[in-house]
């Protein structure tokens, strides 16, 4: 679970990010408290943003991506994305806060819509 976790979607198998490592963590989490439940867990689907990578503390390179993960036509390159990925970085701070005081919107988290579908074999 979190971001070591491989986990299959319609598009292929996550690469480990930190940005499927909270979705994945509390998916884990909500998934063991339904069991215990006796209740089935429910498919987990998730969706990229994007793709950031640090070149140093001043610059960046920042690919917006399709859920699947496959490139948009809009990147942010230097010190633009080096902002965005620091601000970006810094969020799971703030958001492990508001999951503290209210855990139920650790629940909330972008699906991806048809990209994530994960189609029967046939």
């Amino acid at each position: 679970m979190g971001d070591v976790a491989a986990i299959r979607q319609g598009y292929g198998v996550m690469h480990g990010t930190c940005q499927g490592g909270m979705p994945t963590g509390v998916h884990a989490a909500l998934s063991i408290i339904r069991a215990l439940k006796g209740k089935q867990p429910k498919a987990f689907r998730f969706g990229y943003h994007h793709t950031p990578v640090s070149l140093g503390r001043h610059d960046a390179v920042v690919q917006f991506t399709r859920p699947d993960d496959s490139p948009r036509r809009i990147c942010l390159t230097g010190r633009m994305a080096a902002r965005y990925k620091e601000t970006v970085t810094a969020s799971p701070w703030p958001t492990y806060g508001r999951m503290k005081k209210m855990p139920a919107s650790g629940a909330f988290w972008p699906r991806g819509g048809r990209f994530t579908r994960v189609r029967d074999a046939r």
